[in-house]
């Protein structure tokens, strides 16, 4: 026993020993030679400021309406003047008769192309199309996460695969089937329209479903004498409601904020540029520099004008935002990594090596270190942007050559070595 427990503290000793040995040689060899490396990647970075401001356009509130109200328009879409925006149902009953009546002629259209496509093998087969095609985009759409795509989806699938189940039995009683559902529309149509009123637009525009109340304070009168005070202490009328919604008019509409003067002293009016919404919005908007107010304790109002995308901002109002005046984009490289440096490259073919002074990076190629200028794009708070600049080296160079001294997403660049240069066998 006394055996064995000596053999297995030997063991663990000479283990322990071991490791040790093992990191004492790392340690060392980096003391003699700290290499270190990170890899080199595309990246893009933007000089904007920080702001909080307010969309600003020309409403009007849709008349109020008591019962229940369902919107027979989209979010954004455009409406005529005259046509309906949504419907007004006085009752449970007159809803229920409304849905039901959608059913029902859903039910005739899906009748009605059984009928016509039965003795048509060309629309059965573009009907199978249509449903593979159905099943493919609600798997997308639910894989995203997009439940209102999902739900629209799935409603079109279903009535894919009921007019394909329909072909399948036959026009035999399709007609006997169609007349008695004409009938029963026609009858349930007369009692939903009397239990139901229609709410037209009094005039052409943009629906948007949600009243917030600064549809008649936030109005394009306002800019015209606005200052930094005046935006931060606007409020939403009480009065200003609406169960039914609102119409957005004309296509022009503004973003409202209030900015250091300091960062937009170079901003002119009719100038472009880009604004990132922090929420509401998934793109970058061009939008033109409006007007910028009178000065007031060291900031402005900057007013941004735009005439796109109106059918899309319908639900955003007070909105923190990114201020974009230039967008860079490079290869981004730690600053420790960014050198000045006198370093050979070699010549042309029958010419001599050359001695060159540049600004760049050393990436690791194999086991060597290889030189490769660049030049700075953008100065980040512990980075450089560059691009790859193999003519600062001044020599005639191969297409080869060029690659090869040309920094690419994807290199091994070298951070930190002792007596780097071109060529350089590193471990």
């Amino acid at each position: 026993m006394r055996e064995s427990n000596f053999v297995t503290k030997t063991i663990a000793i000479v283990a322990f020993l071991a490791v040790m040995v093992y990191f004492a040689t790392r340690l060392g060899g980096y003391l003699v030679d700290p290499l270190t490396t990170t890899a080199a990647y595309y990246y893009e970075s933007d000089d904007a400021v920080t702001v909080s401001g307010y969309v600003i356009r020309q409403e009007e509130l849709l008349p109020d309406h008591s019962g229940l109200v369902y919107s027979t328009r989209q979010e954004g879409e455009r409406v005529g003047k005259g046509r309906s925006v949504a419907t007004v149902y006085h009752s449970e009953a007159a809803l229920s008769d409304a849905k039901q009546l959608e059913i029902l002629e859903e039910r005739l259209e899906q009748l009605q192309y059984a009928q016509s496509a039965a003795s048509g093998a060309q629309a059965v087969l573009k009907l199978d199309n249509s449903i593979r095609g159905g099943i493919f985009a609600l798997k997308g759409s639910v894989a995203q996460g997009n439940l209102t795509a999902a739900s629209q989806e799935s409603g079109a699938l279903q009535t894919l695969v009921l007019k394909r189940d329909y072909t399948y039995r036959g026009t035999d009683e399709l007609e006997e089937q169609i007349t008695a559902l004409e009938a029963e529309i026609r009858t349930l149509r007369i009692s939903a329209q009397a239990g139901s009123s229609a709410i037209t637009a009094p005039r052409s525009g943009y629906y948007a479903s949600v009243v917030d109340g600064y549809e008649t304070v936030l109005t394009p009168a306002i800019l015209e004498d606005l200052t930094p005070s005046k935006l931060r202490a606007v409020s939403p009328d009480p009065g200003a409601v609406s169960s039914v919604g609102k119409l957005i008019i004309g296509n022009t509409w503004y973003y409202a904020a209030p900015v250091s003067s300091a960062a937009v002293k170079d901003l002119r009016e009719g100038q472009e540029v880009t604004l990132r919404f922090a929420s509401g919005l998934d793109r970058d908007i061009t939008m033109v520099v409006h007007s910028l107010c009178r000065e007031e304790h060291g900031e402005q109002v900057l007013i941004l004008e735009s005439d796109s995308f109106l059918s899309i901002t319908t639900l955003l109002r007070r909105q923190n935002a990114q201020l974009i005046f230039h967008a860079y984009g490079g290869i981004r490289v730690p600053k420790s990594a960014l050198r000045v440096v006198t370093d050979t490259v070699p010549g042309a073919e029958g010419e001599e090596d050359q001695e060159v002074r540049v600004t760049a990076v050393y990436c690791r190629v194999g086991r060597m270190a290889q030189l490769k200028p660049v030049r700075v794009v953008y100065e980040g708070e512990d980075y450089y942007l560059v691009s790859p600049d193999p003519e600062a080296l001044g020599v005639n160079l191969s297409a080869q050559q060029l690659e090869l001294f040309s920094i690419r997403s994807g290199d091994e660049i070298i951070v930190t070595a002792n007596n780097l240069y071109n060529g350089k066998v590193i471990g």
